[in-house]
């Protein structure tokens, strides 16, 4: 089977692993498949769809205070927040971990 590098045909094969039912290493080794390179291709097409992982997006908030959590570590935002403030907070809090 000849190695399948172009972004459609792999957005093809991502998608019958996920109607297939089988975990990626089962659907792998029918397919004749890498599996880290099904991986790869797989994060690879999440982020031109949805942008790259952790980057910051914009947060409007209302009238009602949000709370976040990460690894323990819990940030409550109220209305009229700074969000150059937060986010410095949370690029420090991000270098620090």
């Amino acid at each position: 089977m000849p190695q399948v590098t172009s972004e459609s045909e792999w957005a093809t094969k991502i998608t019958a692993w996920r109607n297939s039912g089988l975990s990626i290493a089962a659907w792998c080794r029918e397919n004749v498949e890498g599996y880290h390179r099904f991986l790869y291709w797989r994060q690879r097409l999440q982020e031109l769809e949805h942008g790259k992982s952790g980057s910051f997006v914009p947060l409007h908030v209302a009238t009602t205070p949000i709370l976040l959590e990460c690894n323990g570590i819990y940030v409550h935002i109220s209305p009229g927040f700074d969000a150059g403030l937060l986010k410095d907070v949370l690029s420090f809090l991000k270098k620090s971990s």
